[in-house]
């Protein structure tokens, strides 16, 4: 029986968890006889992640009705709202429980709602069939949430940081510059025969699986798109599991904010006061990072207006190209400055509707993302590509581009972030 949800108010989100751990805690024995037989007693307790903008708890039916009222939503959307019932209910301040009921099957499918530093958090033990058809839709479709999307790198700094041994995994390498597809699934193992295939066949990791071995057991799953999985833990010391559970969130959380946050922009704020001018004694200026920074045409080389001083920054996301050798095609080459330009250009800029853009000279591309009205700058390094964050450029716009690179062009692609605050 699925755990009871609705009766946990003023419980904090550790109690609640703990209900859904509970739900997927097995003894030693249980555990050894579903591994022989191959079978798991109940679904997995899930979690998905994503970015909030402006997102609030307890608002949910308004948000929805709102969303039906709104003409742009295309049939997709507007048949998935309106064949849906959503109920919310508080719990506590950033907690509420949420049930999307599906008239057509008479289901109901629950989860708890964990809005916290801007990111939602959303827990269940229900059937992924039926996430995929309930919150997973939600969430796209909900213009203030955004699922996050990490790279491969990430995932096993992840599990590193719940202290987990990667014992599995799908690891896949495509890309447009190369004939070859090649998707890799391994159940049990080692983080070694992992960096082994990526080593020579170029494969990247998608999804792992791992393990706490020190006892208690607990086995998850982690996902590049923001999604992961407990599938058991074994009986132990009441919170074990809880604790793993939600410090596995944070890890995604804390990469999210390491890869996209936009910290420093190219904007001018003017201090005009003692106050603030004080704020900027103890500013140190680091050392500049040998990556290219644009510069806003309209922003002067140095700025003092009334005594005061004006701030200016950079974020520049740098896709890093990583094609080791590999055992199939050891004359594989990277891509030519000239190949990634034309397959940026071609397989994302032209294709996706939602990018208007400009080439002012080969390789340098001014960018504005219709779907969130944002603009960014793409300049193209060697065989690696960098993204320039504008004034009004969010973490949304980056982490998007990112998703699409990986699913258009290249899964081949890391991430690096580069954000400096400059005092002129």
């Amino acid at each position: 029986m699925k755990p009871n949800l609705d009766n946990l108010a003023g419980e904090d989100i550790n109690t609640i968890v703990g209900k859904l751990v509970d739900f997927v805690t097995r003894t030693g024995e249980e555990i050894s006889e579903e591994k022989r037989n191959k079978t798991t007693k109940t679904p997995e307790l899930k979690f998905f992640i994503a970015r909030s903008h402006a997102y609030q708890l307890g608002s949910l039916e308004d948000i929805v009705e709102t969303q039906l009222r709104d003409e742009s939503l295309n049939d997709y959307e507007y048949n998935f709202f309106e064949n849906h019932l959503f109920k919310e209910q508080k719990l506590n301040e950033n907690i509420s429980y949420v049930r999307i009921s599906t008239p057509e099957y008479d289901r109901h499918d629950d989860f708890i709602f964990y809005l916290e530093d801007d990111y939602l958090r959303v827990f269940t033990v229900e059937r992924r069939h039926w996430t995929k058809r309930t919150v997973e839709k939600l969430i796209r479709y909900l213009p203030s949430l955004d699922r996050i999307f990490l790279s491969s790198e990430d995932l096993v700094d992840i599990v590193n940081g719940v202290d987990g041994d990667v014992d599995g995994f799908t690891a896949k390498y495509d890309t447009v510059f190369d004939d070859r597809d090649m998707s890799i699934q391994l159940h049990g193992g080692e983080e070694r025969y992992l960096e082994d295939l990526e080593a020579d066949y170029g494969v990247q990791p998608t999804r792992l699986e791992f393990s706490k071995t020190n006892s208690p057991r607990i086995e998850g799953t982690a996902n590049r798109d923001g999604y992961g999985s407990i599938p058991r833990v074994q009986q132990s010391e009441p919170g074990f599991g809880n604790d793993t559970t939600i410090e596995l969130t944070n890890q995604y959380v804390q990469k999210d904010q390491e890869n996209f946050e936009v910290e420093y922009a190219p904007r001018k704020l003017s201090y005009t006061d003692e106050q603030a001018i004080a704020d900027l004694s103890d500013f140190d200026v680091e050392e500049s990072k040998d990556v290219p920074t644009p510069v806003d045409d309209d922003t002067p080389d140095s700025v003092a207006a009334d005594g005061g001083f004006s701030i200016e920054g950079y974020t520049t996301v740098e896709l890093v190209e990583h094609i080791p050798n590999k055992k199939t095609d050891p004359d594989q080459e990277s891509p030519s400055f000239e190949q990634l330009v034309e397959g940026l250009r071609e397989n994302i800029l032209d294709k996706k509707r939602r990018y208007d853009f400009s080439e002012w000279e080969e390789g340098n591309f001014f960018v504005f993302d219709g779907e969130r009205n944002e603009p960014f700058e793409i300049t193209i390094n060697e065989t690696n590509i960098l993204l320039h964050a504008k004034a009004t450029t969010t973490a949304a716009s980056l982490s998007d581009f990112y998703s699409i690179i990986h699913n258009e062009l290249s899964t081949n692609y890391q991430v690096r972030k580069h954000s400096e605050k400059i005092s002129i």
